[in-house]
């Protein structure tokens, strides 16, 4: 990762609406960094719904749809090349991991549909699929940036621990811009046990997690503000304040667990993709 950006980016397309809008989300982004940016489109002989129907997609689609996307991202002036990777249907997320470790990228970019229940999101969801196969940010789209902003306004969503620091620097390279802004939003944790023991995050504990993201910020140049709402569900807390803050992108922390606690990221997760149309960054894993 650049230190004023993201250098190489991976843009899995389909050619679905969301796939679009990913497409300029990545141009937004490598608009701002100089980066390179790889498009791959994961082509199989599989019967799949397409369209509204239920089709075979031809090697001909598969690289028209590569070359049309290229040429969209060259004609902004920014460096493009196109790769197609073959797999089955049940196999789409781990060839788009493949593509994104071959290229070395250091954000992938995906579009969502945003699916609305559990069964969905194990069973189908692409994008959570590529989250679980990668260590890189992977920055997850479902609706149309707008791409006449200049200066982005980044809501960066923190709870503490070893996953602040890269949290925050995905947050740096999101407000690639120059006058960009970061809010750095920390809902406190309030848990009840099920043996009614009660857990209440300390002031200070809250205060020194801000405090860590608030520096490194400052240390990067970029502009940051600090806001504790009142406790409430993870999801709804940063999906309301990105609506009425009005962000561009919503950044949180990775927590991509292999136990319990990758369930509840992927809850969180989950739960901002169907509450929230805001591009959401979920920043690189921590290395452990």
């Amino acid at each position: 990762m650049k230190s004023n950006g993201f250098g190489k980016i991976l843009l899995a397309t389909d050619g679905s609406d969301e796939s679009q809008a990913a497409t300029i989300a990545a141009a937004l982004f490598a608009r701002d960094s100089g980066a390179v940016v790889r498009v791959v489109h994961v082509w199989n002989l599989e019967v799949h719904h397409r369209h509204g129907v239920w089709d075979v997609e031809m090697r001909s689609e598969a690289e028209g749809l590569i070359h049309e996307t290229i040429d969209r991202l060259r004609a902004q002036g920014i460096q493009a090349e196109g790769a197609i990777s073959r797999s089955d249907n049940d196999h789409i997320a781990a060839a788009v991991a493949e593509a994104a470790r071959q290229f070395g990228a250091d954000l992938i970019v995906i579009g969502s549909r945003g699916l609305s229940n559990w069964q969905a999101l194990l069973r189908h969801s692409v994008s959570h699929q590529v989250l679980s196969n990668v260590d890189c940010p992977v920055l997850i789209v479902r609706a149309m940036p707008d791409p006449t902003r200049d200066e982005r306004r980044v809501l960066l969503a923190v709870a503490g621990g070893d996953d602040v620091e890269p949290a925050t620097r995905a947050a740096i390279a999101a407000a690639g811009t120059p006058g960009s802004h970061v809010l750095v939003l920390h809902v406190p944790l309030d848990v009840m046990s099920a043996q009614g023991f009660a857990y209440v995050e300390r002031d200070e504990e809250i205060r020194a997690t801000l405090d860590r993201a608030l520096q490194m910020l400052k240390n990067a140049g970029v502009s940051a503000e600090s806001m504790v709402p009142a406790p409430d569900s993870v999801g709804r807390a940063v999906a309301d304040t990105a609506a009425a803050w009005h962000a561009d992108v919503i950044v949180i922390e990775s927590g991509r667990l292999g136990d319990v606690g990758g369930l509840l990221f992927a809850s969180v997760t989950h739960d901002l993709l169907h509450l929230t149309k805001t591009p959401v960054l979920v920043a690189e894993r921590v290395k452990t």
